[in-house]
């Protein structure tokens, strides 16, 4: 979604509204997604354990965040500064109590139709029935969980869906183990290191001692459950329509490099939407290369190779077989301005060796400059995955002018010829000038 695509009806609540005027504009924007479920032939989400999720359409989700936008303001407004922030201290313990829940296996024992005693939960979860029965009755009062006899719990949509989705499941289950205690010593590692920033001065390597993928080499288990969340929060959040539509792939001929494209799985995509072309998936870590070639299917087999190839090392010349295009999707912004150079500066000799005309494609998050306008939702959405490589990796997000200056830092022949999204999956298309 264009950031320009929201700005008008988040216009209607910015400045000093009136209670009842955003009142009356959240009537008119819930009428309006009332009518787009009813044009569509779709039933209104309810906090019953079956109701249907809502639709993942551009037009819905806009729709969603503008209803979003105004109703945040109408409670920051009625709750008052005070209570605002009463409530945002507080979330830690909401957390606690959801953490809870995850590692006592709580959303796995209760029974995805019926419920089950309070008493045979705690037996089954191993945690006494006092403290069982506390924090499930704190996810109910968000709508996680649901007491309808006193004394058994069944599920609400929310909880039935960390039942029924492994992937979400360890998505959640990840950020509140690893990621939140690495986060709570944002403060501690930063003041140790100022003006330092990589994987091993960050929030992630002071709470663990390893910089994370180290740390998930050491751990196979967490590291299982990391590789299902990353697929959780691919599902959840990230897509393939920006690269696939916005850039004119019938132009090209021949291969693809997927630089540091792990599994394959989005060159896999990208082969059954443009069967001209070929890929070729490079990857330093020979287990992702391997998954590739289990889970290749007969529709692209001879389209999709595979290379150990690390994206710090110097791209293979490529005179007899020039690449296509070079691809780095969701890789830049896992590494602090000085390795994220040497990972720019190691494409150039494939691009040399493959013609000034062989476009070098950056799929990533893309900031707003500073004084642009955007949505505050949709800014802060993006803005909280930039304090996760804050804290996770000593890494960022980056606008099209970090963008550009790390490039020219690279090499001074780089050129960004155009952005062709921005926001959460944005696409810079450079080249190599000749």
């Amino acid at each position: 979604m264009e950031p320009s695509e929201t700005q008008s009806s988040e216009s209607t609540t910015r400045g000093d509204p009136s209670l009842l005027n955003i009142a009356e504009n959240i009537l008119e924007q819930t009428k309006a997604v009332t009518r787009y479920l009813q044009n569509n032939n779709l039933a209104e989400p309810t906090f019953y354990p079956k109701s249907s999720q809502p639709p993942t359409t551009d037009e819905y989700l806009q729709l969603q965040s503008s209803l979003r936008t105004s109703l945040e303001d109408l409670q920051r407004l009625v709750e008052g500064p005070k209570r605002f922030l009463r409530s945002f201290v507080t979330m830690g313990y909401d957390i606690a109590a959801l953490q809870v829940a995850l590692d006592f296996d709580f959303f796995t024992l209760v029974p995805p139709d019926g419920d089950i005693s309070m008493e045979d939960l705690a037996e089954k979860g191993g945690l006494d029935l006092d403290r069982t029965s506390r924090v499930v009755r704190m996810l109910i009062t968000h709508r996680l969980f649901d007491e309808k006899r006193p004394g058994y719990v069944s599920h609400s949509a929310s909880s039935l869906v960390l039942l029924e989705d492994e992937e979400l499941r360890c998505t959640v289950q990840y950020s509140f183990d690893e990621m939140l205690k690495a986060a709570a010593d944002s403060n501690v590692s930063l003041k140790q290191y100022p003006s330092e920033s990589d994987s091993t001065h960050c929030p992630f390597y002071t709470r663990h001692g390893l910089p994370l993928f180290q740390y998930y080499a050491k751990y196979p288990d967490k590291a299982a459950r990391f590789a299902k969340a990353m697929a959780g929060a691919t599902r959840m959040d990230r897509h393939i329509r920006e690269l696939r539509d916005c850039f004119s792939w019938g132009d090209l001929k021949g291969t693809v490099v997927d630089v540091g494209g792990g599994s394959g799985h989005i060159s896999m995509s990208l082969a059954r939407s443009f069967p001209h072309l070929n890929f070729v998936v490079q990857d330093e870590s020979t287990n992702m290369l391997d998954e590739g070639r289990a889970i290749l299917t007969d529709d692209v087999r001879e389209r999709i190779t595979f290379a150990q190839q690390s994206f710090f090392e110097p791209q293979p010349v490529r005179e007899d077989d020039p690449a296509a295009a070079y691809l780095l999707r969701q890789c830049a912004h896992n590494w602090c301005d000085r390795d994220l150079v040497t990972i720019f500066r190691s494409i150039v000799p494939g691009l040399e060796s493959s013609g000034s005309a062989t476009p070098f494609l950056i799929n990533d998050i893309v900031m707003p400059e500073p004084g642009e306008s955007w949505p505050r939702l949709l800014e802060r959405d993006i803005r909280q995955i930039d304090m996760i490589m804050l804290i996770g990796l000593g890494a960022k997000q980056r606008t099209k002018r970090e963008f550009e200056a790390l490039l020219k830092k690279a090499d001074a022949r780089y050129e960004i010829l155009k952005v062709h999204a921005t926001g959460p999956m944005g696409l810079l298309e450079v080249y190599l000038r000749q």
